[in-house]
């Protein structure tokens, strides 16, 4: 057991250290979200807003600026676990694989990258609760924190997909980015009310906005739409771990050899190295 739990607690020290190191994330957890938040709250039009909240079992009614702000909180916080994880695969990956290739076990390295990913999220999601509930009062505050865990899951699992396919930051950060905006904006009440078109769906934030909605506004529990964005974490991270795990090799450290055995000596001669004496004392 201790063998197998050694290396994994290792690799996750190593990865939670990397994102400490992130200090662009830290600063946009800190600033970028209240300050969207702020913006949203003093921009937004109040409005009593009806859209579709399947969840909930169907349209219900909600102000158009407390709505806008849990969309514009989601997308905040899911742009910066997206933008955590994409990096830190993107910068891990060339010692990862020199540690493989050295015998360090591949699934301890996954599921340390997996691991860390979940704790960030879950840290991310009670932070963002408790900033939209500094704002308005919520329904299901525990329903809202599982609706954005499950979000940040998604998009952290696209992230650690991303990072392992592509080779630059550039376009990582542009995909991260891009499908966040245009994913929160297709979820957006204000935006699509009806939130009934037939692919929709199949876009990584519908369930979690679906069940942030439920949680914010009424008083049935989300959890089933909420669990979808866990399945796209678990599709996206597997993914990214099956890319890694073509892209290295792994080899067992070979067996120490056995020190060399002494020669032997031959049969009836002396020891090697040893000169015999001549019945006069001459050496011979």
């Amino acid at each position: 057991m201790r063998a197998h739990v050694t290396p994994f607690t290792t690799a996750l020290r190593f990865v939670l250290a990397a994102h400490q190191r992130n200090r662009l994330a830290l600063v946009l957890a800190l600033v970028f979200t209240p300050g969207w938040l702020f913006l949203t709250r003093a921009c937004s039009y109040h409005a009593t807003l009806h859209f579709q909240v399947f969840p909930a079992g169907g349209y219900i009614g909600a102000d158009n600026n407390q709505s806008s702000q849990v969309s514009s909180v989601m997308n905040s916080v899911t742009v910066i676990t997206g933008f955590m994880a994409f990096l830190e695969t993107l910068k891990s990956g060339p010692l990862e694989r020199r540690l493989v290739l050295a015998g360090y076990p591949r699934r301890h390295l996954m599921a340390a990258r997996a691991a860390a990913l979940l704790v960030i999220a879950a840290l991310l999601a009670l932070y963002a609760t408790a900033l939209i509930h500094l704002s308005f009062t919520q329904r299901q505050a525990g329903g809202t924190a599982l609706a954005l865990f499950a979000a940040n899951t998604a998009f952290g699992g696209l992230g650690i997909m991303l990072g392992s396919l592509l080779r630059g930051e550039l376009e990582g950060f542009f995909v991260v980015i891009m499908t966040s905006i245009i994913d929160n904006g297709l979820q957006n009440p204000g935006l699509n009310p009806p939130a009934d078109q037939p692919w929709l769906p199949f876009m990584p934030l519908y369930g979690p906005s679906q069940a942030a909605y439920a949680a914010a506004f009424t008083q049935a529990w989300p959890g089933g739409f909420a669990a979808r964005g866990l399945v796209w974490f678990a599709l996206t991270s597997a993914v990214g771990t099956l890319a890694f795990w073509l892209r290295t090799r792994s080899y067992h450290r070979p067996r120490p050899l056995s020190p060399p055995s002494p020669p032997e000596r031959p049969l009836g001669g002396p020891p090697c190295g040893h000169a015999t004496v001549a019945p006069h004392g001459t050496a011979r």
